[in-house]
């Protein structure tokens, strides 16, 4: 399977989706989806889980097949399948006016993304527990699955500092954890 990155503005991601299930035929792709990560909120000495982007402004969307994506240095042909959605009135509109840019995603990120994120597409929090040091003694999935590319965690503001490579580049991504005091929290809230 295929991945492709949509860049468009931040915050335009639904639109862009919804533009795009409406205006391509259904048959040339398989999914179109924005990558979302859940987070937690401290308030009032209370852990609110919400849910933002994990990458604001970037939509994603899969095809069956094989991307295509040049020479070894990187510059070669789209494939058809990027001309061909390029060819779409409404999204050759956005891409003229700059708000909107095509590219394939390799096997490789798109592994990563698939296995932090899942079928549903959600980064779910990862537990992080902590000895009587304060230091982390246990992390569960999908943080795991980052390990030896954690550069820091800030457990006042619940989340994981990753470095990663993506899209050719060395990217920090923030990723949401859960302590204990939270499951405690959010067990006494939903009970």
């Amino acid at each position: 399977m295929a991945w492709y990155l949509l860049k468009t503005w931040p915050g335009r991601e639904e639109e862009l989706i919804k533009e795009i299930r409406r205006a391509v035929p259904p048959g040339m792709y398989q999914e179109c989806f924005v990558i979302t990560q859940e987070r937690i909120w401290r308030k009032q000495q209370k852990s609110i889980v919400h849910v933002e982007p994990l990458f604001p402004g970037y939509v994603f969307l899969t095809c069956k097949g094989r991307a295509v994506f040049g020479d070894a240095a990187g510059k070669g042909k789209c494939s058809s399948f990027l001309k061909q959605l390029g060819e779409v009135p409404a999204l050759a509109m956005r891409m003229a006016c700059g708000g909107l840019t095509f590219l394939p995603v390799t096997e490789e990120d798109a592994g990563f993304l698939a296995a932090i994120s899942g079928k549903d597409h959600v980064v779910r929090l990862s537990y992080v527990e902590k000895n009587g040091k304060g230091e982390v003694s246990r992390v569960s999935e999908p943080l795991k699955a980052c390990q030896g590319k954690v550069e820091r965690y800030q457990f006042k503001k619940r989340y994981a500092m990753v470095r990663h490579k993506l899209w050719g580049k060395e990217q920090a991504i923030v990723l949401g954890i859960l302590l204990k005091e939270d499951k405690e929290h959010l067990r006494k809230d939903n009970g």
